[in-house]
């Protein structure tokens, strides 16, 4: 059985190919797990030479005894991936906010409807 960030991960995985025929390949990183680096869909695309534009400089990170990912790249070159890192969590809601909102609603329907509702209701108070 998948857990739901493994299912959105799957489903996110296509949309990392990056600019220019990049690829997404998987990675074995130093503490043996595997995990994913391609080229920064966020900062690839300023870079002048295509050759760096498909250069897989952004990786998805796995934890160690968890089912969480981060989001990090060495370039950091764009607002979107620079500092430290970002959840999977975030890191999707920045990729495809259409997809996260599906994350959203099938981690907590309850919170999620809650938050719909009361966008909904304070568009019609405006």
């Amino acid at each position: 059985m998948t857990t739901l960030n493994e299912k959105y991960l799957g489903k996110v995985l296509p949309y990392l190919h990056g600019l220019d025929g990049g690829e997404c390949k998987e990675k074995i990183f130093r503490n043996g797990l595997k995990g994913y680096e391609f080229p920064c869909p966020f900062c690839s695309d300023c870079q002048s030479k295509p050759k760096h534009k498909r250069k897989r400089v952004a990786y998805l990170l796995p934890h160690k005894e968890s089912f969480s990912w981060t989001f990090f790249c060495h370039r950091k070159q764009s607002n979107e991936c620079s500092g430290d890192g970002k959840s999977f969590h975030n890191f999707l809601m920045m990729i495809n906010p259409t997809l996260f909102q599906q994350y959203l609603k099938e981690k907590d329907p309850a919170a999620f409807f809650r938050q719909y509702r009361d966008a909904n209701y304070k568009k019609y108070l405006s």
